[in-house]
């Protein structure tokens, strides 16, 4: 059997019960049946798997970060959100257009953060008065925990070799809280420096997502190897 499909004609398979194989093929048919909807999967898949939802729902796939002010979480001001598609950048500031993103949000179907399910997703929830997210989440930091990269996301871009502009390079999310106190100041530079910042922040997931979803592959699929 090589395909779905020559697994649900099989009127037998070794080592599974008729009662068994009857079950499979009745979940794998649903399953074929729901093929355009990636929360059929995301509902039934561990969080810990929803990595394997990326290559079939890449087209539905949104990259997000957030930017914050404040100290007691989840309370946060939110003062930036970058969102990528893998087509098109977009950033919500506040006090300019930070009200639009929640019905932007919905056009996604797939989430992929870095400590989004900790940190991003909670906050904004607490900052959108308990607006829920309704997209199948991957959080790249767990994913690449499994796979033995753990560390904070600049150091994870490093390992894989990505490079951040100079001017950014040496921002973390302290620089960021910095820079829009200098913007609220009349720096407008400082909201150009942590718009940047953001941006490098939400593209790198993607080229993350990419190589995780790689090894991970490689990862499920070494045993069979051997």
């Amino acid at each position: 059997m090589h395909t779905w499909e020559d697994f649900l004609k099989a009127g037998k398979v070794r080592g599974l019960s008729p009662l068994r194989l009857e079950m499979l093929q009745k979940e794998l048919a649903s399953s074929l049946k729901h093929l355009e909807n990636p929360d059929y999967f995301g509902r039934r898949l561990p969080f810990a798997e929803h990595w394997r939802l990326f290559e079939q729902y890449r087209p539905q796939t949104a990259y997000l970060d957030i930017e914050t002010i404040g100290s007691t979480w989840p309370h946060l001001s939110v003062t930036v959100i970058g969102l990528y598609d893998g087509r098109g950048f977009r950033q919500f500031i506040l006090g300019e257009n930070l009200a639009d993103f929640p019905e932007v949000i919905r056009n996604y179907q797939i989430l992929v953060t870095f400590n989004g399910s900790q940190f991003d997703l909670p906050v904004l929830a607490t900052f959108f008065n308990g607006w829920r997210f309704q997209q199948t989440q991957i959080d790249l930091r767990f994913v690449l925990a499994r796979l033995g990269i753990k560390g904070g996301l600049k150091r994870i871009e490093r390992q894989f070799g990505l490079e951040r502009p100079l001017d950014v390079a040496g921002l973390d999310g302290y620089d960021a809280v910095l820079l829009w106190q200098r913007y609220q100041r009349g720096d407008q530079s400082a909201l150009e420096t942590l718009r940047r910042y953001n941006r490098e922040d939400v593209i790198n997931l993607e080229r993350l997502m990419e190589r995780a979803y790689e090894l991970s592959c490689q990862r499920v699929l070494a045993p069979l190897a051997q």
